[in-house]
C-alpha cells in the first residue's frame, strides 16, 4: 500500500509541477525541474531508508523523531477532535488533558531557548498523516514539494540577476550534494528551504512592484513559517531584507553603504541585548549553545566531533572567533576528516566548492551583479549563518545539514562574480552540458 501512494502522489505532484508556470523557472526545460523532483523524492527515501537500517535508534534520528510525534498528534483526531485542534493551534495547548499524547513523544518539550520550533515539523507531519495513512515515505514525497518550491523560487530571484548563466546557477542552487540529501529528507530542512525561498521571492517581487498584495500576503505569511521552522535564519537575514528594500534604487555604492550601516546597527543591538533582558541575552545564547552542543555530542557518542576554541559570553569573544569559524563551516569536511561515507560526500562537496571558488577568484570580472543588492545580501547571509554555526556547532555532520540554506548563497555569489569564457576554459568538460551565454550588461 505505502509503495502505491508514494507513486500515486509522485505521479500527482509531478504532474503539478508541469502544469503549473511557477515550476517552469525561465532558461530550464520542464523535463529537468521534473527529473529534479524525482531526484530528490528518492534521495529522501535513501535517507529514510539509511536511518532505518544503519541508524536504527529512532529516538535520536530527527526524521523519525517528528513522523513518529506527528502520528501522536493525529491520532487525536480520531479520539477527541478538539484535543486535536488544541495542539496543531498552541491554543490552550497546556490544557492537563493532553499529558497522556505528549508523554510518548520525544520532541515535543525541548529546552531550547526562546522557541521550540520542533514542534512545527511534528504539526506539519501531522497535516501530512490526513492524506497519508500514517506511511513515512508517502511524507518524504509531500516535504520534497514544498522543498522543490522554495528552490524554484530562489532560483527565479538569483536568475534576474544572472540571465546569462540560467544552466550553471540552476546547478548551483538545487544540485549540490548536501541540497539533494539533506534537502530531501523529512527533515526541517525542506521546509526551510520553502519558507525561505518564497520569502525572497515574494519580497523581489514586491520590490518589482509584481502583484504587489498577493506578494505583501505571501511575504508575511513565509516570515511567519520561517520564524517558526528556524528562528535564527531569520534572525541573521532580517538586517538584509530591510537594506534590500532600502535600496532597490540605489548604485553599487550606495546599496554597499546602506547594507553595511543596518548590519552594523543591527549587530550593536543584539550583541548588546542583554542589557535590554537577561532571557534575551544573544551573546549568552551563543555561548550556551556551543556548551549544549558538546553535551549533545558527549550524549550521542558523535563521531565527528571537532575540537573548536569556547567562546566567552562577551560580545569581544564572539567577534573575535567570528572569521575562524566561517573558515570553519566553509572549509570542514575535509579529506582528513572522513569517518563515514556522509561525512565522505560532503568533503567532496566542500572540494568541488573550493573549485568554484578559486575559478571565480581566477576569473573575476566586474559587470552588472555589482549593481545588485541581491549580491550583498547573500554575502551578508553567508557570513553570518557560517558564523554562527561554526562557533556553536563542533559537530561536522551538524555543520553539513545546518549550511544547507546558505549554499545556494554561496554558489550565486562565486557564479556571480566568475567570467563565463574563463570559466568554461578551466572547465571545458562543462561545455557539453551549459553553453556560454552573453555577457552581463
Amino acid at each position: 500500500m505505502q509503495l502505491i501512494l508514494v507513486l500515486l502522489y509522485s505521479c500527482l505532484l509531478l504532474l503539478v509541477t508541469r502544469r503549473v508556470s511557477f515550476f517552469a523557472p525561465p532558461g530550464i526545460s520542464r523535463n529537468a525541474v521534473s527529473v529534479i523532483f524525482l531526484l530528490k523524492i528518492s534521495a529522501g527515501c535513501l535517507l529514510g531508508y539509511i536511518y532505518t537500517y544503519y541508524y536504527t535508534d529512532r529516538t535520536t534520528a530527527d526524521t523519525f523523531k517528528f513522523f513518529d510525534d506527528g502520528k501522536v498528534l493525529f491520532s487525536a483526531l480520531r479520539e477527541n477532535p478538539m484535543h486535536f485542534f488544541q495542539m496543531l493551534t498552541g491554543i490552550n495547548a497546556d490544557d492537563p488533558a493532553l499529558k497522556k499524547y505528549y508523554e510518548p513523544m520525544n520532541t515535543w518539550f525541548n529546552v531550547d531557548v526562546l522557541f521550540n520550533d520542533n514542534r512545527t515539523l511534528v504539526r506539519l507531519n501531522a497535516i501530512f498523516c490526513m492524506l497519508s495513512f500514517g506511511y513515512y515515505y508517502v511524507h518524504v514525497v509531500f516535504i520534497n514539494f514544498f522543498s522543490l518550491a522554495g528552490l524554484i523560487a530562489l532560483y527565479r530571484v538569483f536568475y534576474d540577476a544572472l540571465k546569462s548563466k540560467p544552466k550553471i546557477l540552476f546547478a548551483g542552487v538545487l544540485l549540490l550534494p548536501s541540497m539533494i540529501f539533506w534537502g530531501s529528507g523529512l527533515l526541517k530542512d525542506g521546509f526551510l528551504l520553502f519558507a525561505l525561498g518564497m520569502l525572497l521571492y515574494s519580497l523581489h517581487n514586491i520590490i518589482n512592484e509584481k502583484n504587489k498584495r498577493r506578494n505583501s500576503i505571501t511575504f508575511f505569511i513565509s516570515l511567519m513559517l520561517l520564524m517558526i521552522t528556524k528562528l535564527y535564519v531569520l534572525v541573521t537575514i532580517f538586517p538584509g531584507l530591510a537594506a534590500w528594500y532600502w535600496s532597490k534604487r540605489d548604485t553599487a555604492k550606495i546599496v554597499l553603504v546602506k547594507f553595511l550601516s543596518c548590519y552594523t546597527l543591527y549587530l550593536a543591538v543584539i550583541l548588546n541585548s542583554g542589557l535590554i533582558s537577561e532571557k534575551y541575552d544573544v551573546v549568552d545564547i551563543i555561548y550556551y549553545k556551543q556548551k549544549n552542543f558538546y553535551t549533545l555530542a558527549e550524549f550521542t557518542n558523535a563521531n565527528s566531533v571537532i575540537n573548536i576554541e569556547p567562546i566567552a559570553p562577551t560580545a569581544w569573544s564572539i567577534m573575535s572567533h567570528s572569521p575562524e569559524a566561517v573558515l570553519r563551516v566553509l572549509l570542514r569536511p575535509w579529506l582528513s576528516d572522513i569517518s563515514s561515507a556522509l561525512i565522505a560526500l560532503a568533503a567532496f562537496e566542500n572540494m568541488l566548492i573550493l573549485v568554484v571558488i578559486m575559478i571565480s577568484l581566477l576569473s573575476f570580472r566586474k559587470g552588472s551583479w555589482m549593481h545588485q543588492p541581491l549580491f550583498y545580501f547573500s554575502v551578508l547571509f553567508v557570513v553570518f549563518m557560517f558564523s554562527l554555526i561554526g562557533m556553536i556547532t563542533p559537530i561536522l555532520g551538524a555543520i553539513v545539514r545546518y549550511k544547507v540554506p546558505a549554499l545556494p548563497f554561496l554558489m550565486f555569489i562565486f557564479i556571480a562574480m566568475a567570467d563565463e569564457e574563463k570559466f568554461f576554459r578551466r572547465l571545458p568538460f562543462l561545455q557539453k552540458l551549459v553553453k556560454p551565454g552573453r555577457q552581463d550588461s
